[in-house]
């Protein structure tokens, strides 16, 4: 509950006044000296509490709940008070030099009246109370323009009015978090003292033969019965049986089915239990259901009791031998379903002895880390698919069981496909459409269900979705929640969303990961919890290259973020702002009052705009509205008075909705960390100690600019930017873009001085030639190497075979000298685990297995005049895809005869996907 508001906060704090270089107000008005000690203290109290949250979980109890909800309250009141007092002190200091130099003009009367009117964009805060920060809105302009100027003890005097206020707020904000680690820590012990006594009841119940597991376990998870009916998993389903019953291997193998909940797993896994032929491949079977919170002296008892025996003790270690007695010199097959933590495999493992006669463990469990790290290897793992429309609508129709017309049959098909594929949202639909038998009722009940007001599947759904939601990590929860900004089916690019993530605070940076890589990692385990599903794999594909959230994932965390009072989704059928609170809007509709969403954005930190609204919508937000507003997603902004603003993103796939961006002195936004826009005209400041991604769709201008050394990407470079003095104080870029029109003249051996260069992308207008002398080759941590409208000789190209690390390599309307590539034997590019040539004027390639070794993927797109694909390519140990686009027809057969070798050698799931091919 408290995850968002606490991280956010930690995050504030660090940024405001942990920083090496806090922002100049705050070091003018000496905000930090007198209070260093209470900063220091809320912000390890604040790490302290979270980290205590999430060694204890104590999820479902009310009295926790209770506590979250007052921590999530007492931080976003802080973190509102602090911000608010950074926006006054700047909006005042802006104005006293505004009214400064008004009064140092001698104008006249017309002239004044003008310059009293500009001044009127700022409004005096009383400084009786921070609370009336939150009457802003509705004060007068400040009274007599002229003041005289203050003198240096009343500077002095206001600066300590500043400070104390900080410090009275920074006072309460310990006192309300001591008494709710006061109070936490008291429900850990009655927590802790229940379970024990729940503990101790339970072994007396199964003493006395009561002990029924039936209440530990979830109907869905439930002792398998005969007769389950598998619709729609034939596929699957023999994958898996194979494994069990078909492999060579004789060791006791761990088998996993992994997957997102709902979507079949237990079903599955209670299919091959009770099918016959696996049934007599083993002379023992057995069933447990892990769950969430495992027990083992439960999941000991339920073990046994499948088998047919009754535990003769009640302690662990008596099961666990009577257990590994019954298993030993048996060939067994053993169910553990639900398993959510290895902890819960590490408590029973010993039990299964390996008695090298084909025995097997099968476990479902919706984490893909548990799987990898407890199964035996990816032989025995098996990631469960959604189902195909046609398997959809069988099984809709078994559970159904009805047949009722074409009129039905329409709807139907219409519910059917909202559910996405997803089998527990069709059994949820079907059972109840099955309870409905006229076709009015059927029509009333389906137009409820599309109406985006009405979440009947998703609430239906939600109960397995939440015990996912609740296992995660606070940080964890906090950046799946953000998601819910996202319109339904938007493609998620994980670069962007690694941007916002950090920019709203929700991320917490280690000393062994910066907070980009840490992000990374969290889009890694939401993937492997199932919560989000690749769309888009990386060109090296190891890691994702963008994501999409099932509906029904999607529907759950909206509904959770909105319940947190931190989202509100302006759409079609949404008229007004209703709620008072909410930190995250996203606009997905343009028809809206205006006035009404800007008097609603006072707390708002997070503002996306989505489809083509920008173009029409025309959102300008500035001081007045918005003032604490840090995430700008595709709107348009002054960045002048956006104190606050950290992140000003445009999508990829739509650059041009940020256009012509100039900013402005004086330049507030201090804590500003990635710049994105169709072009940036004016760059006039020179300090951005937290910017770490630059990037303008036309060449930077008004430059050079001095960064600071935390910068990480930055593009697109004119070629007479990258000077050795330039590239030497950004020693920590990890990603360049450089455009070169005719000569690429020094820029492009100065990037030699990039040490840690990971991504290098140069594209050229009239294909200048790569000089062959180059120093690209020098850069050891080079991965990425991306070429646009250029040209080289060959020899100047396999100079990048010395590149160490490189593991893709992209080549984009290409010229090479002689229309050939020849590599000889000694360029060997080895660590090349995808390759794009694309409208390129090759024609001859010639190169061998041994110039690409470990090459995986290869993707030709409109490569008129190529031939033929080496056929040493055959030799690759490792290739798994050749894709052809537009290629001519005898370049698809050199292809298909590659395929035709490596499925000789044993390689059988290498393919050949070939589109628009050139007939000769």
């Amino acid at each position: 509950m408290a995850c968002v508001a606490v991280n956010s906060l930690v995050r504030t704090i660090e940024l405001e006044f942990l920083q090496p270089l806090p922002r100049p107000i705050i070091r003018r008005n000496q905000l930090i000296p007198a209070n260093e000690n209470l900063i220091q203290n809320l912000h390890q109290k604040l790490g302290d509490l979270i980290e205590m949250l999430d060694e204890n979980r104590m999820d479902g109890i009310q009295a926790i709940k209770h506590l979250e909800t007052k921590l999530r309250d007492v931080a976003f009141r802080v973190e509102d008070e602090i911000e608010f007092l950074i926006v006054d002190l700047c909006e005042k200091e802006e104005n006293e030099e505004l009214l400064a130099g008004i009064a140092g003009l001698c104008v006249d009367e017309e002239e004044e009246e003008l310059l009293a009117a500009k001044a009127g964009l700022f409004v005096e805060i009383p400084e009786s109370s921070i609370d009336a920060v939150e009457e802003e809105e509705d004060l007068g302009i400040a009274a007599d323009l002229f003041v005289e100027k203050p003198q240096v003890g009343e500077i002095d005097a206001q600066r300590s009015r500043h400070s104390f206020k900080l410090g009275c707020i920074l006072e309460e904000a310990i006192r309300d978090i001591d008494a709710i680690h006061k109070e936490l820590s008291k429900v850990k012990m009655e927590y802790v003292a229940a379970a024990a006594s729940t503990t101790r009841c339970s072994d007396v119940m199964m003493m006395a033969g009561a002990g029924d597991s039936s209440h530990h376990q979830h109907a869905s998870h439930s002792q398998p019965q005969q007769g389950s009916i598998m619709v729609g998993k034939n596929n699957e389903f023999h994958i898996v049986k194979a494994m069990l019953i078909e492999h060579s291997s004789r060791q006791r193998e761990i088998v996993s089915i992994k997957g997102m909940g709902g979507i079949g797993k237990t079903t599955l896994a209670r299919g091959l239990y009770e099918d016959p032929s696996v049934a007599s491949r083993f002379d023992v079977r057995a069933w447990v259901v892990a769950s969430q919170y495992h027990n083992k002296l439960q999941m000991l008892t339920d073990l046994l009791k499948s088998m047919g025996c009754v535990g003769s003790g009640t302690q662990e270690d008596q099961l666990t031998q009577q257990l590994y007695k019954k298993l030993m010199h048996q060939r067994y097959f053993v169910v553990i379903d639900d398993i959510w933590s290895v902890d819960a495999w590490n408590s029973v493992k010993a039990c299964f002895p390996d008695n090298a006669n084909g025995s097997r463990v099968l476990l479902t469990t919706r984490s893909a880390q548990v799987a990898a790290f407890i199964g035996s290897n990816s032989d025995f793992s098996h990631q469960m698919q959604f189902l195909e429309e046609g398997e959809s609508w069988n099984l809709f129709q078994e559970k159904t069981s009805k047949s009722l017309g074409s009129e039905f049959d329409m709807i139907e098909r219409q519910i059917v496909k909202k559910c996405k594929g997803l089998p527990l949202a069709i059994v949820v639909a079907a059972g109840l459409f099955s309870k409905l038998h006229t076709l009015d009722e059927w029509k009333n009940v389906a137009e409820a269900l599309n109406s985006p007001a009405t979440t009947t599947i998703d609430e239906e759904c939600s109960n397995i979705l939440s015990s996912s939601y609740n296992h995660l990590p606070h940080s964890l929860k906090a950046c799946f929640l953000y998601l819910s900004l996202f319109s339904e089916d938007e493609v998620i690019q994980v670069k962007q969303i690694v941007k916002l993530w950090v920019a709203e605070g929700l991320v917490k940076a280690s000393k062994d990961m910066s907070f980009d890589a840490v992000a990374r990692k969290h889009v890694q385990e939401l993937k492997d919890r199932n919560l989000i599903l690749v769309s888009q794999p990386s060109s090296c594909g190891k890691k994702a290259k963008a994501f999409r959230m099932h509906d029904l994932v999607h529907s759950f965390c909206v509904r959770e973020a909105k319940k947190e009072n931190l989202l509100h989704v302006v759409c079609e059928n949404e008229s007004s702002f209703s709620p008072k609170y909410f930190r995250w809007v996203s606009i997905q509709f343009g028809r809206f009052n205006r006035q009404t969403l800007y008097s609603s954005l006072k707390s708002c930190r997070s503002i996306f705009l989505f489809v083509s609204l920008v173009d029409r919508l025309n959102l300008f937000l500035n001081s007045k509205f918005g003032r604490l507003i840090r995430v700008v997603y595709n709107g348009k902004i002054d960045l002048k008075y956006l104190v606050h603003l950290r992140c000003l993103l445009a999508p990829a796939a739509r650059p041009a909705l940020l256009k012509a961006l100039v900013i402005s002195d004086p330049f507030f936004c201090w804590n500003l960390q990635t710049l994105s826009a169709s072009s940036i005209d004016k760059m006039s400041v020179l300090e951005f100690p937290q910017l770490q991604h630059l990037r303008s769709n036309g060449p930077l201008s008004d430059f050079p600019i001095c960064f600071h050394q935390n910068l990480k990407s930055i593009g697109w470079l004119r070629v007479d930017h990258c000077t050795k003095e330039f590239f030497t104080s950004i020693p920590y870029v990890e990603k360049v873009m450089i455009r070169c029109e005719y000569i690429w003249k020094d820029g492009i051996n100065n990037i030699a001085y990039l040490h840690q260069l990971h991504s290098l992308s140069l594209s050229g207008f009239l294909y200048p030639l790569i000089p062959n002398n180059n120093c690209i080759a020098s850069c050891k941590n080079l991965m990425k190497l991306n070429f646009r409208c250029v040209s080289f000789e060959g020899e100047t190209f396999n100079n990048f075979s010395k590149l160490p690390k490189l593991e893709v390599l992209v080549l984009q309307k290409c010229r090479w000298a002689g229309d050939e590539w020849k590599l000889l034997e000694h360029e060997s590019f080895d660590q090349l685990i995808y390759l794009s040539i694309s409208t390129s004027d090759l024609e001859c390639w010639e190169a061998s297995a041994s110039n690409f070794p470990n090459l995986e993927h290869l993707f030709l797109d409109f490569c008129e005049y190529l031939e033929k694909i080496p056929a040493e390519f055959a030799e690759i140990p490792n290739l798994k895809s050749i894709e052809l686009w537009e290629c001519l027809q005898s370049a698809v057969d050199s292809a298909k005869e590659i395929q035709r070798e490596q499925h000789e050698q044993g390689n059988d799931n290498m393919v050949v996907i070939e589109k628009w091919t050139i007939k000769e």
